[in-house]
C-alpha cells in the first residue's frame, strides 16, 4: 500500500495532465497541417517548419498522444535529405551544403536523434566540423532573425546536443574536451533575453555540468518572469507563448517538477492565452523591408507575417505542455538508413595516421572524394598522405578538391599549406562552380590564420567579406578591407554592407566600414538607412544606433512613410532604442 505522502505526491503530479490535454489537443491538428503545407511548398529545411514538428511530434507519440504519421513521414523525408540522400557522404566531407553549422547542422542533428537515426558517417562529419567551429568555448552564428535564431546561447547550446549524440567515438577525447570548453562558457556567460537563458540551462544539462551550476542558471531563468509568472523575449516585453514554452521545456529537462509554482503557474498561462483555433500568436521583431528570409508564403497557419514565430511559438507551448504527461510505450521507429560505406572510407575519416598509412593514398568514392579529402581538417594525416603520393589537384566530380574541405574548418592552417605546397589550385577549373571558395569558407569558420594565409596566396578578398559581416568577425573584416575588398559593395535593392552589418546587430563591424568608405547615410530601395534599421529591429540593445551615430549616421533622414529613426522606433514600441536617438 503507498504511504499518504506518496498518494498525495501522485495525485498533485497528475493533475496538471488533466488541464493540458485539451490545449494539445486543439494546437495538433492545425499544427500538422501547417507543417505539411510548408514541406509541400519550399525546399529549404526551417527551424520552425521542419526541426520544431519533428521534435514535437515524436515527443507527443511519445506521450501517447495520436500523431498524423503521414505528415510526420512527409516533414522528416524533407528535413534528412542531406542525411539520407545517395551523396549524402561525398557532400557531408565536401562541406557542399555548408552554411551556417548553428543552427543548420546542429538542429539537424538533434531532429536526427530524436527521429532515431543511428550515428553513421555523415552524422559523424557533421558533428567533427561542428565541434573544430567552437570559438573559446561558444559557438556563433550568421543568423540573426531574433529571438529564434540570433542567440549564441542557441548556437552553443545546440552545438553541445548535437556533438554529444554524434561524435563518432574515435574522436571521444575531442568530443569531452569541447563539451568541457562549452560547459565553463554556458556557465560564466550571463545571458540578456530568455531565449538565451533557456538554451543556457538546456546546454548545461545537454553538457552534464554540476548541479549547482544548473541551480544557478534556473534560477536565473525563473528570475526573468513577468508578475504574470510568464516569460518575455525580452525584459521590457510582455509575456508570450514562445518565451514561456521553451522556458518550461528547459526547466523539466533541468527537473523542475509538475508540483512546482513556477511550472504550474506559466502553464497555466499558456492555456488560458491559447486561441480557440488551437495556436498561440507571437509578434515577430524581424519587422523591417530587408529581405533575411526566403519570401514569405502561407501555410494555412493564422497570423500572416506573425505566421512563422506564432508556429515555433506553438511548437514550443505544446512541447512544454506535453512534459507534463508521462511518457508510453511506443514501437520504435522504422529508420531507413543509407548502405553501409566501405570500411576505408571510415579509417581516413577518424582513423590515426598509423592505421591511414594501410590506404592506397589515392583511392576515392563513386563521386570522386578522396583519401586526402577525408583526411583534410588533420595536418598529420595530410602531410603523411602527400609524403606517399596523394594528387593535392584531384577533384571529385562536384568540384570540390582538399584545399575548400580544409578551409571549411577553424585551425587548419598547417593542412592548408601543405596541400598549396604540394600544388593545390585555389580557384576551381572552367565549368566546376563551387558554393563557397576556400577563402569564403575561412571566413565564415572566423579562422583568421587561414584566411591570411590563403590572401597571402593570391584568394580574392572580396566576396568573402560579406559572410565576416554577417557572422560578426571584425578582425576578419579588417584584414579582408585591407587586402582590397570593397567596403562600398551594393546589392541590386540598394541594401549596402552597412545595412547589413545593422540588420545582423553588429555593431563592431560599423566604425570599421564607416573607416573604409561604406555609405552610411545611403538609402535603399525600401527607403532605409543604416540607423533606421537600427530603429526599427529590436535586439534588445541599442549598440548598433550608437556604433551609426558615433560614425556619423544622419538622425534626420525620413523613411518612405515620412518618419526620421526616432519617430520609428516609438511607433514601434521600442522606447529604449527611442530614447537613445536624436530629436
Amino acid at each position: 500500500m503507498c504511504a499518504p505522502s506518496l498518494i498525495l505526491a501522485l495525485l498533485a503530479a497528475a493533475a496538471p495532465a488533466q488541464d493540458v490535454r485539451p490545449a494539445i489537443a486543439r494546437a495538433l491538428p492545425l499544427l500538422q497541417r501547417s507543417a505539411a503545407s510548408f514541406v509541400k511548398q519550399r525546399a529549404c529545411v526551417s527551424c520552425h517548419h521542419n526541426i520544431l514538428p519533428i521534435l514535437m511530434l515524436h515527443l507527443a507519440r511519445e506521450r501517447g498522444i495520436a500523431i498524423d504519421s503521414a505528415v510526420l513521414g512527409a516533414v522528416e523525408d524533407k528535413t534528412f535529405r542531406e542525411l539520407r540522400g545517395p551523396h549524402a557522404l561525398d557532400d557531408a566531407i565536401q562541406a557542399a551544403n555548408l552554411n551556417d553549422p548553428t543552427p543548420d547542422d546542429s538542429f539537424l542533428l538533434m531532429a536526427a536523434n530524436t527521429a532515431g537515426i543511428p550515428p553513421d558517417l555523415t552524422t559523424g562529419v557533421l558533428a567533427r566540423r561542428l565541434a573544430r567551429w567552437q570559438r573559446d568555448g561558444h559557438w556563433v552564428t550568421s543568423d540573426f532573425r531574433p529571438p529564434h535564431s540570433s542567440s549564441t546561447f542557441t548556437a552553443t547550446a545546440s552545438a553541445v546536443r548535437a556533438i554529444r549524440l554524434y561524435m563518432p567515438l574515435e574522436l571521444r577525447a575531442e568530443r569531452d574536451d569541447c563539451l568541457l570548453r562549452a560547459r565553463r562558457w554556458l556557465s560564466a556567460t550571463r545571458p540578456a533575453s530568455t531565449e538565451d537563458a533557456a538554451f543556457r540551462l538546456m546546454g548545461l544539462v545537454w553538457s552534464d555540468a554540476a548541479p549547482a551550476e544548473i541551480a544557478a542558471a534556473r534560477r536565473d531563468l525563473i528570475a526573468m518572469r513577468k508578475p504574470s509568472g510568464a516569460w518575455p523575449e525580452l525584459p521590457a516585453y510582455p509575456p508570450d507563448a514562445y518565451s514561456t514554452g521553451e522556458s518550461l521545456f528547459a526547466l523539466r529537462a533541468a527537473g523542475m517538477p509538475l508540483t512546482d509554482p513556477v511550472w504550474r503557474k506559466a502553464a497555466a498561462f499558456l492555456i488560458s492565452t491559447q486561441a480557440a483555433g488551437g495556436s498561440w500568436r507571437v509578434h515577430t521583431r524581424m519587422i523591417s523591408p530587408a529581405p533575411v528570409s526566403p519570401e514569405y508564403f502561407s501555410t494555412g497557419f493564422p497570423y500572416e507575417k506573425d505566421e512563422y514565430l506564432s508556429y515555433a511559438a506553438s511548437c514550443w507551448a505544446v512541447m512544454a505542455l506535453l512534459t507534463a504527461l508521462p511518457e508510453s510505450p511506443s514501437p520504435p521507429a522504422v529508420i531507413q538508413t543509407a548502405p553501409e560505406p566501405e570500411p576505408w572510407i571510415r579509417t581516413a575519416l577518424f582513423g590515426t595516421p598509423h592505421q591511414l598509412s594501410a590506404l592506397d593514398p589515392n583511392a576515392k568514392t563513386a563521386a570522386g572524394t578522396t583519401v586526402l579529402m577525408m583526411a583534410a581538417p588533420d595536418p598529420e594525416r595530410v602531410k603523411l598522405l602527400i609524403a606517399r603520393g596523394a594528387d593535392a589537384k584531384a577533384r571529385a566530380a562536384s568540384g570540390y578538391d582538399a584545399l575548400t574541405i580544409a578551409a571549411a574548418y577553424r585551425h587548419t592552417a598547417p593542412s592548408l599549406q601543405l596541400l598549396l605546397e604540394a600544388g593545390a589550385e585555389l580557384h576551381a577549373p572552367p565549368g566546376k562552380r563551387l558554393r563557397n571558395s576556400p577563402l569564403v569558407l575561412a571566413a565564415m569558420s572566423g579562422d583568421l590564420e587561414n584566411v591570411k594565409l590563403l590572401l597571402a596566396h593570391g584568394a580574392d578578398p572580396s566576396p568573402a567579406l560579406g559572410q565576416a559581416v554577417t557572422f560578426g568577425y571584425a578582425d576578419i573584416a579588417r584584414t579582408l578591407l585591407e587586402a582590397g575588398a570593397s567596403a562600398t559593395a551594393t546589392e541590386s535593392t540598394g541594401i549596402n554592407l552597412l545595412h547589413w552589418a545593422t540588420i545582423a546587430n553588429r555593431p563592431d563591424l560599423i566604425p570599421i566600414l564607416a573607416r573604409a568608405g561604406a555609405y552610411l547615410n545611403s538609402t535603399d530601395d525600401f527607403g532605409f538607412t543604416p540607423l533606421m534599421y537600427a530603429a526599427t529591429i529590436d535586439f534588445g540593445d541599442t549598440a548598433s544606433a550608437q556604433a551609426l551615430l558615433h560614425a556619423g549616421a544622419d538622425p534626420s533622414i525620413r523613411n518612405l512613410d515620412g518618419r526620421i529613426p526616432r519617430e520609428q522606433a516609438r511607433r514601434l514600441g521600442h522606447t529604449t532604442l527611442a530614447a537613445s536617438l536624436p530629436r
